[in-house]
């Protein structure tokens, strides 16, 4: 979803596609942000499952939204930890495209 925001994607499937890139480095970013916070490990294959569900809402518009649930933790981690992603939420904020203010 943040990925595709930030693009300017019409669906989670076209950012997937166009993007999978970033959106492989968004996701490798807060994994690694968050193992090194909670001293967790993911399991192996977690990019392919986040693959796999986002073909099941590849239509899915995308949105930042509910920041407070699914944002608001990487991007209180700080930009060491989370530099992507933080970044894509600041262009999205400079787009015009969150309907609330960044903290």
């Amino acid at each position: 979803m943040l990925v595709g925001t930030a693009k300017e994607c019409k669906s989670v499937g076209q950012a997937s596609e166009e993007y999978r890139d970033i959106v492989e480095a968004v996701v490798n970013e807060l994994t690694a942000a968050v193992c090194a916070k909670e001293g967790i490990e993911f399991p192996d294959g977690t990019m392919a499952r986040l693959a796999a569900y986002t073909d099941v809402v590849a239509d899915f518009p995308c949105a930042v939204k509910e920041f407070q649930w699914r944002n608001q933790y990487f991007f209180d981690l700080g930009d060491d930890a989370c530099p992507t992603h933080n970044g894509l939420l600041r262009d999205c904020a400079e787009k015009g495209f969150l309907g609330f203010e960044l903290p």
